[in-house]
């Protein structure tokens, strides 16, 4: 009897980012958010018929060459990007991609219901009839045209006779190619070859990835290496297979056995359950605290490591006694899961024959999750992406076929870290002579703009540029600027870390990375900064730093998600009511989630410092998806009777500062003892006394747009998980002077 519960749980982890709650934490070193593995599919309708004599169309068949006829519209191939995800119990397509492989039209949409499981519950997916399904790395070799994205099938490898699964359309995850299929081919993860191009208007990042035959080992390159634990190794020895339902035998007409599978493709164990994952023992420590050989699973879909709650007491931190280093919220497949914690441990070390990799003050996130092949059990934790950052990877099952024995090889860094080098108040960031290293800086650079003098300086992008990483800080209080010219774009394969008194400026100009990472430092300017890769969203996430849209006034766009932590400051200016050009804003495509500070400034833009009027209104975020959560603090200048209203269109979607009446600082419509009480109590200031004194009485007009918004939205989610997403915000406030409501300020 078949399990259906254990079947189908995985991890599926993609982290997008967190947000720091609490603690000291940095922005250099091993990230929060690690690399995502994207692979180019294709599916066909190669499959074998319940006519097979030997009885085994049910299992999946190890194909070398693209057969069959391509599943899409016109029966044109059609390609699509998928995540490659070893803690994925099968492989998954979203409602989208399967429109486009048009698999109703063709007749293999399934009709079973698929129950998906993670962290906070399920969903429902459909398992979809046997096809095949091809895939291959995205290197400039693989593909033909990124519009559409279009594949070399010569250089696709597959499985035919698989079932695959559709996630239902409401779901955010992206495609997923499982274990089932990877478990079949040594994976070549090369971060010594990443991939960069734009795809549907949004930057794909990703290691070139090679499928090799079992057995490749490290390629002759990589002689290090650690055993891969296959926790059942019965669920090796045969290939995948997909279940029959086998009660439409009999149905009338008859259906044939390889229509409509009760479950989808999977590795089945001796007792016909899903077991199949790879783990790696692994040493970490955390002040004086350890575990040693603990199995952690090798998720190349976790963009986070993990530890599960137990183990972190382990590591003394005690996720529910200690103040986290740092909080975010899961949401997955079942739902929301706020605050979950996370703290930094001393040390993380994979144990390896060739040298052991030991790294330092490694993020954690603490969180209790099923073990894929044990689902009654808790797994220890998960090895991320994080933790592989900068290095090749070979991942090599080869159980059976080769009699050799699995095992994960891991290459010395391929990256270089080089370091701005001229003392100059102001130099050209492509003169190699302003760096430590020959050379100009390309896509193995960690390119580490900090500042080298006493003075302030600032290093001129006036060219297109790509780098891995960019790590961007002063010297003490003189400022390090990172200034991206008109037209131009920089571009960082993985993230963007602007420290204490650095600063990242667009002049028009557009900052392209997988994340971006303010700790103590600002970005500012107007331009346009990109996150994210593919189908995976980024994000900006403001640690103790600043955000101020605008050189002067002026436009920031950002796509992806944007997330000001409780330490974290908004700045605009306001010289006029239009916004871009009298006024800061900035616009979001994605989702919001505030907190922290927000400061306002009158600036003048000719004619005198501007004077706001009751009514005027200022729309200083807008954003395609949720503004959830709301300022801490709001420090704007005395006489005014600023509001802040949250989701002023109704639809949470963007974040309106209003100009209220004189003295009403209830926004009730009337000057009394009210009102007075609000400004003793938020401290409003001197002007805003007399004001209220001068208006004693009033009662305003309705209708002057300055009805107060008393709903304050709950946070959004940031981070996403496969069936979880890492969202990052604490939802704590402190309150320094002068500060205001949640709601207005003066």
């Amino acid at each position: 009897m078949i399990d259906r519960r254990q079947r189908f749980w995985g991890t599926l982890l993609i982290l997008h980012c967190a947000l720091a709650a609490g603690g000291q934490v940095y922005a250099t070193g091993v990230p929060i958010s690690g690399f995502y593995p994207l692979a180019g599919i294709s599916l066909t309708t190669k499959h074998d018929t319940d006519s097979d004599p030997t009885f085994t169309f049910f299992q999946a068949d190890y194909e070398t060459s693209y057969l069959g006829t391509p599943l899409g519209v016109g029966n044109q191939a059609h390609f699509e990007l998928a995540l490659v995800d070893t803690g994925a119990a099968t492989t998954l397509i979203t409602t989208a991609a399967d429109a486009a492989f048009n698999l109703q039209a063709a007749g293999y949409r399934g009709t079973h219901e698929l129950p998906i499981g993670g962290a906070t519950g399920n969903l429902v997916a459909i398992t979809n009839d046997p096809m095949a399904i091809y895939a291959s790395g995205v290197g400039p070799a693989n593909r033909t045209s990124t519009t559409p994205l279009t594949l070399n099938t010569n250089l696709m490898v597959g499985q035919s006779s698989v079932s695959l699964a559709t996630l239902p359309a409401e779901s955010d995850l992206p495609n997923v190619l499982g274990i089932p299929f990877s478990s079949q081919y040594a994976t070549y993860i090369r971060n010594d070859q990443p991939q960069m191009f734009t795809l549907g208007g949004k930057t794909v990042r990703t290691p070139q990835i090679q499928f090799m035959s079992l057995g490749s080992g490290g390629q002759g390159t990589i002689t290090r290496y650690t055993p891969i634990t296959l926790d059942d190794t019965t669920a090796f020895q045969s290939p995948p297979q997909y279940t029959f339902d086998f009660n439409n035998i009999l149905a009338d007409p008859p259906v044939p056995l390889t229509d409509n599978p009760l479950y989808p493709t999977l590795r089945l164990n001796g007792s016909g359950q899903a077991a199949a994952a790879y783990f790696v023992n692994v040493n970490v420590s955390n002040e004086g605290h350890s575990l040693n050989n603990a199995p952690f699973l090798l998720d190349t879909g976790a963009d986070v490591s993990v530890v599960s709650t137990i183990n972190a007491v382990n590591l003394g931190f005690d996720p529910v006694l200690d103040t986290p280093d740092f909080t975010v919220s899961v949401i997955g497949s079942g739902g929301l899961l706020e605050n979950v914690p996370g703290f930094y441990a001393d040390n993380f070390t994979i144990p390896a024959v060739g040298g052991s990799i030991t790294l330092n003050h490694v993020p954690f996130i603490v969180l209790d999750f099923p073990n894929p092949s044990h689902i009654g059990n808790t797994a220890e934790g998960i090895i991320g992406m994080n933790a592989l950052a900068g290095r090749n990877v070979v991942i090599d099952p080869k159980p059976s076929g080769t009699g050799g024995f699995p095992r994960l090889y891991i290459s010395d860094p391929v990256t270089s870290s080089h370091n701005w080098a001229t003392p100059s108040a102001s130099g050209t960031w492509s003169t190699a002579g302003n760096w430590n290293a020959s050379g100009t800086p390309d896509i193995l650079w960690i390119a580490n703009a900090r500042n080298v003098s006493g003075i302030a300086q600032e290093a001129v992008v006036s060219a297109n540029s790509s780098v891995w990483e960019l790590n961007v800080s002063g010297n003490g209080a003189a400022a390090m600027n990172v200034r991206v010219s008109a037209g131009v774009t920089l571009s960082t394969f993985s993230g963007a870390n602007i420290e204490a008194s650095g600063k990242l400026q667009l002049d028009g100009g557009t900052l392209d990375a997988q994340y971006v990472d303010i700790r103590g430092g600002t970005l500012t300017g107007s331009g346009t900064v990109l996150t994210g890769s593919g189908p995976i969203d980024g994000q900006i996430e403001n640690h103790g730093g600043v955000v101020a849209p605008g050189n002067g006034v002026g436009m920031l766009n950002v796509t992806g998600r944007f997330a000001n932590a409780l330490d974290g400051t908004l700045a605009f200016e306001l010289g006029g009511t239009t916004a871009g050009t009298q006024y800061d804003q900035l616009n979001v495509t994605g989702a919001v989630t505030l907190n922290g500070v927000l400061t306002i400034s009158l600036v003048n833009l000719g004619g005198g410092t501007f004077t706001p009027s009751p009514g005027n209104t200022f729309w200083l975020i807008t954003a395609t998806d949720s503004i959830g959560g709301a300022f801490s603090q709001i420090v704007a200048p005395d006489g005014y009777n600023w509001k802040v209203n949250y989701n002023a269109d109704g639809v949470g979607m963007s974040m309106q500062l209003v100009v209220g009446n004189p003295g009403d600082f209830n926004f009730d419509g009337t000057v009394d003892a009210r009102d007075y009480v609000v400004w003793r109590n938020e401290a409003l200031g001197p002007l805003n006394l007399a004001a209220w004194r001068s208006h004693f009485g009033t009662t305003y007009a309705s209708g002057t747009g300055l009805a107060n918004n008393n709903g304050i939205p709950e946070p959004a989610t940031i981070l996403l998980l496969l069936t979880a997403t890492f969202s990052g915000l604490s939802c704590r406030r402190t309150r320094r002077e002068p500060i205001c409501s949640q709601e207005w300020a003066t």
